[in-house]
Order: C-alpha cells, then structure tokens, then sequence
C-alpha cells in the first residue's frame, strides 16, 4: 500500500461538512461527515489481541491515520471500542448502525463461501408437507430443518466485521482473516443474495466514496486512488 494512500484524508471529509448541502448526500445525516480520534498503536495492538490475528494493513493506517470511525460509505463507518466484555465494532456516532461484532467473532475463520454452498444444497431438501404421514411428523421435520438452515445463516458471518448500514437491512462487511482478508463484501440476505464480493479492498472503498462525495458536492477532484493492494 502506497504510504500517502491517507494524506489528508481526514481533512477532506471533516471539510465535506461545512458545504451547504452536504446534508443532500446518502447517508449524510446518519454521520455528519463526523470522524472519531485517531486510534493509538497501543490500542490497536490491544484490538488485534482479542481478534486473535492482526488488522488489514488498509484497515489499520486508516484508524492510525484518519479515524476510529465515522464518517463514510452508505450510513458510516463502525467504530472498534473497549468494553466490559472486549474489544467490539459499534454503531458510535451514527444514526442508523450496522450490528455490532465483537472481536472474538469477526476473529474466526470467514467461511462464507462455503457455508453458502451448504445452504444451496439444503435448500434443495426443505421438507414438503405432502411427504410426511401427518402434520406433526412435517412440523418436527421441518422445525429441524428451519433450525439448521438458521445455524447456517448465521455462521456466515463469522470472520467478518459489519463495517457500514447501506440501509433497508443490507450492510458492507470487511473480511478480516483468511484469503479474503481485508476485502469488502457485500451482506444481500435480506432478499436472498447472501454475502457476496464487491471485488474491492477497504482503500479502494473508502476513497471512492471520499472522492464520489466530493464530485457531487463540487469541491476539487482529489487524486485518484491508489490500487487494489493490501
């Protein structure tokens, strides 16, 4: 990654919020083109502790360099925070949050590709009332079968922190260990999509909505973007 990727960064979004109609652009209002403090080494030499692995490089200079969170794509960025429980991704600042993640869980191996597969193929087996010799016999099956596809579900999320509410219950999470580490997916499920690749990196992302903001509101064209590196 290219060492002046975040060169006044955090200026230029802090800037986006004296334009006059900055409340005009999507998500405006949900963060205020707001950042929070820089984070500190020390703090996120803690945060890796409890992940249990160490944050993509795009990721970490970003904290060290422009915010802990904040303003952003869609709705904002989470913030990482120390709790009574460990160190967990928050909504901190913004109107409309993404869930939160704890370290412990966005730690884990992200293994939703084939977690997706496994769903396709019990889809397949859902059971049909007309199969079963009465209702009861359905209902137990079919109770089994919700239970799992839930179980699941829900472990496709496991390896990944929801980084950004894109609104209407999707979300943008970043992938943080593993061979899709430090990418940006895209979490479709709430029409079935299930949580697919956008094919970008967290600098590419960001600065692309940083410069997108920027044209809308005509302020001068940044440089373009660095490349897709981790």
């Amino acid at each position: 990654m290219s060492a002046d990727t975040w060169v006044r960064v955090r200026e230029r979004v802090l800037r986006l919020a004296e334009h006059p109609r900055a409340d005009k652009v999507f998500g405006a209002r949900g963060h205020g083109f707001r950042l929070g403090p820089v984070m500190g080494e020390e703090q996120i030499r803690a945060l890796e502790a409890d992940l249990g692995v160490g944050l993509p490089e795009q990721y970490r200079s970003f904290l060290l360099r422009v915010g802990g969170g904040g303003a952003g794509p869609y709705y904002g960025l989470m913030t990482s925070v120390l709790g009574e429980g460990g160190w967990q991704w928050l909504g901190i600042g913004l109107r409309c949050a993404a869930q939160p993640t704890t370290a412990e869980f966005a730690g884990r191996p992200f293994v939703a590709e084939v977690l997706q597969r496994e769903l396709a193929a019990l889809e397949t087996r859902e059971p049909a009332q007309e199969a079963f010799a009465d209702d009861d016999e359905f209902r137990r099956a079919y109770a089994a079968w919700d239970a799992r596809y839930g179980e699941l579900d829900d472990a496709r999320e496991a390896g990944a922190v929801f980084l950004s509410e894109q609104g209407c219950g999707f979300t943008s999470v970043m992938v943080m260990a593993g061979p899709h580490r430090g990418a940006i997916w895209d979490d479709r499920r709430p029409v079935d999509g299930g949580i697919v690749p956008t094919g970008h990196y967290f600098a590419y992302w960001y600065r692309s909505w940083l410069e997108r903001t920027e044209q809308q509101l005509a302020f001068t064209a940044a440089p373009s973007h660095q490349g897709e590196t981790l």
